[in-house]
């Protein structure tokens, strides 16, 4: 009997009994196939659309170009699986083990993969389209590179250590999202809504996070050289050991933020609100901080040598035993702020 000449899920199920493993192409749409063994069955291109899954074992089976719409593959074990090019609109992976699968080039379209385990897992040119869920999927290791995920539901997703390279996230729930230690060079994040969301010793060179929430977010220790965070929200965020180098901030909200020792050499600050923030020990080489706003700012080591401070706010800032040297300033601006011993901009030394 050839693939096409089955008619229901016992004929099929017989056949995989008796050892056949070869179901490529095979029409198996709304077939009930719940909690069976399907480990190493060949259903590439297979029709699987409104077929139930649920709990069934597939263990490094090839899925390649099947079409897998509005199926029900809710807590299946996909361990190695090869879903590339698969379609999965509408799809409900929730809670589905996806280890090491294979899902680049793969649809994804209001498909939910909330609670799926995606560790290691290839998403490479992927699509997550129309408000797919990854809510609390844990993607650690993941490769997504160059992969659409615009407008996706990642809410508490740990991507620790995944790399994201060239990726579009932009408009992406990402609050209290993990991406420790994760690759996100050249990715778009405009838009992005990572409210707390946990980006310690991540890299994200050349980012776009224009006009992102980032409030309260950790990005301690994290590469951002030549981000670009125009318009983005940073209030009460970690920034402590971050690389801002070169780093577009021009007017941002960094009210309260943690700066300690950061490197914001060259970085644009003009007109930021830096309120009440601490960048004791950050160094501000060259940085332009015209029309800042540094009212009760903690500058105290900071080095801030040929730094443009023009126009800015300085109000009850802590300057103490900071660099000055080379400084564009109005001294007057420095009148209420504290400067014991630090080095002004002709070299003297306030005692």
């Amino acid at each position: 009997m050839k693939v096409h000449e089955i008619v229901n899920a016992s004929q099929f199920l017989t056949r995989y009994a008796t050892g056949e493993r070869n179901f490529k192409g095979a029409d198996l749409m709304r077939f009930n196939l719940k909690g069976q063994y399907l480990n190493r069955a060949n259903l590439s291109q297979a029709n699987l659309t409104y077929a139930d899954l649920c709990q069934t074992r597939l263990v490094s089976a090839n899925l390649s170009g099947a079409d897998l719409s509005y199926g029900n593959l809710s807590q299946a074990f996909l361990v190695g699986a090869n879903l590339a090019n698969a379609s999965l609109s509408n799809t409900c992976l929730i809670q589905a083990d996806l280890t090491g699968a294979i899902l680049s080039g793969a649809v994804f379209a209001r498909t939910d993969l909330s609670h799926a385990n995606l560790t290691g897992a290839s998403l490479i040119g992927s699509c997550l389209l129309d408000h797919s869920q990854l809510t609390q999927a844990i993607l650690i290791g993941a490769t997504l590179s160059r992969s659409v995920l615009s407008g996706t539901d990642c809410a508490q997703a740990n991507f620790t250590r995944a790399i994201l390279s060239e990726v579009d996230l932009s408009g992406t729930n990402l609050s209290r999202a993990y991406l420790t230690c994760a690759y996100l060079n050249r990715s778009n994040l405009s838009g992005a809504n990572l409210t707390a969301a946990n980006l310690s010793e991540a890299t994200l060179q050349d980012v776009n996070l224009s006009v992102a929430n980032l409030t309260i977010a950790d990005l301690s220790g994290a590469d951002l050289r030549g981000a670009n965070l125009n318009g983005a929200t940073l209030t009460g965020a970690n920034l402590r050991n971050t690389n801002l180098q070169g780093a577009d901030l021009d007017g941002l909200i960094l009210h309260e933020a943690d700066l300690r020792l950061a490197n914001l050499t060259q970085a644009n600050l003009r007109g930021a609100d830096l309120r009440g923030a601490n960048l004791a020990g950050a160094n501000l080489l060259e940085a332009d901080l015209r029309g800042a706003n540094l009212q009760g700012a903690n500058l105290r080591g900071a080095g801030l040598l040929l730094t443009s401070l023009n126009g800015a706010n300085l109000q009850g800032a802590n300057f103490s035993e900071a660099n000055l040297i080379g400084a564009h300033l109005n001294l007057g601006n420095l009148s209420h702020a504290s400067l014991v011993g630090a080095i002004l901009p002709n070299g003297s030394t306030c005692h």
